[in-house]
């Protein structure tokens, strides 16, 4: 056994479960920073998204009506 006695190896065994608790305790913590920050980069997308939709819609409904109202006038002038 190298020399090492038992008491040893329990004493470094000890201080390696507590460096891979520790290790894992940071990996969560950074795994749930990032979904957070997934979280908040889909939600901003969403509303981005969103909000660019309506200002598409809002354009092509005021397009569509002002076509129908020059094709209106223009039917009135030629008497159709």
């Amino acid at each position: 056994m190298h020399g090492i006695s038992t008491r040893e190896m329990l004493i470094e065994t000890n201080r390696d479960v507590k460096w891979i608790r520790a290790a894992l305790s940071e990996i969560k913590e950074r795994e749930n920073e990032l979904d957070r920050r997934l979280r908040a980069l889909e939600k901003s997308r969403k509303s981005t998204l969103f909000s660019l939709f309506s200002v598409e819609n809002s354009l092509s409904l005021g397009i569509g009506a002002g076509a129908g109202g020059v094709t209106a006038i223009l039917i009135r002038l030629f008497g159709g």
